[in-house]
């Protein structure tokens, strides 16, 4: 599975999300910075420079170890050492206390190191004079643990807030989804209900406006599918009668031409009863995919066969079965010869139909329009055929593609999504 950065960023979660969450949190690092600039690194600063302040005092008063009075170094909470295990001696990892402290140190004239002594002690040594002062500092005296403390809850609220901000958008998203869920299988020509009004006023609005939308579309079909149903019904009639009228006529070649264009209005009226049919409800059932397409091909023999894979899908048989027919009896009405090959790319099933024919001078969104038809030889038929063609492929979660055929006439390529079993 590829990964999409372009599809995660655009989510409206997501975007919703950063447009809170990062003003929270750049509110946060600003708060961390000002407090540190301002407070702590001044405090930090100051203390700093006091201590080193008071290190300065003996390490110019007296000469050596021995002569600093410890009464005072008490006072100051000082302590002077004079030997010092090198092993417990080692660079601290506080990049601020280091920091003031080597600016305070530059006040004294001598060579001076700074590091940890233990667990409990920061320890200064100033070389004066081939004679090494080692002044242990208490850590708590530079350090304190409520910096720590302080992060961690700046950090944790900013979680605690963008997470909160983050389910209640998501919330508040959860209808805009369901919405889109249904508009999508509405536009596929499935049946879908109307949509309880939930979130803020906005989006209740919109999903009301959309059941009524949908409702008016699904009206406005279904009286067109009456008066369409109405009027092929009607026409049969007096198709009928032409039809035993027609037995009187003596005159076998004008018989055989009206024959001829009452088989043609009977597959016009057939068409037509084929557009307004719903077939949504047609279970699926478990074929191979191989068999299927041997199956479709009984009616059409002379069907090249170029490569036709087997494996177990799932499908509405009935439904895709007529969609197949449909393309081959089309590519068969102005070609010598149609190819057909039927494949698997991941978990799509690939349905490929070649002819040799004239192809068409029609746009691929002209082709699926309803009673839209070509010109000249290619003028035939009710203009149905492919309009419920798209019908069947939608309402089988598939995509159908027309392109130019290697073989000069047209080429109809159906991709049926997650069909493999």
């Amino acid at each position: 599975m590829k990964f999409n950065l372009t599809r995660i960023t655009s989510s409206l979660l997501l975007r919703s999300f950063y447009l809170i969450s990062i003003p929270i949190v750049l509110i946060q690092l600003i708060g961390i910075i000002i407090f540190f600039e301002l407070h702590w690194d001044l405090v930090l600063k100051k203390l700093s420079t006091n201590i080193i302040n008071n290190i300065e005092t003996f390490v110019i008063k007296y000469e050596n170890y021995d002569q600093v009075p410890i009464s005072d170094l008490n006072t100051l909470e000082l302590i002077l050492i004079k030997n010092d295990n090198q092993e417990q001696y080692k660079e601290t990892k506080n990049i601020f206390v280091k920091k003031r402290i080597y600016q305070a140190l530059k006040e004294i004239p001598y060579p001076s190191e700074f590091g940890i002594y233990n667990k409990e002690f920061f320890i200064i040594k100033i070389n004066k004079n081939n004679s090494v002062f080692k002044f242990l500092i208490k850590k708590d005296r530079l350090e304190t643990r409520t910096i720590t403390g302080f992060f961690l809850w700046i950090l944790f609220c900013s979680i605690i807030l963008s997470l909160i901000s983050y389910f209640f958008i998501k919330n508040q998203i959860r209808p805009l989804k369901r919405l889109g869920i249904i508009s999508r299988s509405f536009g596929r020509g499935i049946q879908t209900p109307n949509i309880r009004p939930t979130g803020s006023t906005e989006i209740r609005g919109l999903i009301r406006d959309f059941n009524n939308m949908k409702n008016n579309i699904i009206e406005t079909i279904s009286s067109q599918k009456t008066m369409l149903a109405g009027i092929s019904h009607d026409l049969r009639t007096p198709l009928t009668r032409i039809n035993l009228l027609m037995q009187n006529i003596k005159d076998e070649k004008l018989k055989k031409e009206i024959t001829s264009n009452i088989n043609e209005m009977n597959s016009m009226i057939e068409h037509y009863i084929d557009f307004i049919k719903n077939e949504k409800n047609e279970p699926s059932v478990e074929i191979s995919s191989g068999e299927f397409i041997l199956e479709c091909l009984k009616k059409f023999p002379e069907v090249i066969i170029i490569k036709n894979d087997y494996k177990l899908i799932q499908i509405k048989k009935v439904q895709v079965s007529r969609s197949i027919h449909n393309i081959i009896e089309n590519a068969n009405k102005f070609a010598n010869k149609v190819y057909i090959q039927s494949y698997f790319i991941n978990n799509d099933w690939i349905i490929v139909v070649d002819d040799d024919g004239p192809g068409t001078e029609l746009s691929s969104e002209d082709l699926i329009k309803p009673f839209i038809k070509g010109k000249n030889n290619l003028n035939q038929g009710s203009g149905l055929g492919l309009s419920i063609l798209k019908k069947i492929i939608d309402l089988n979660n598939g995509k159908i593609i027309f392109q130019k055929s290697e073989y000069g006439g047209l080429k109809v390529t159906i991709r049926f999504h997650n069909y493999l079993k």
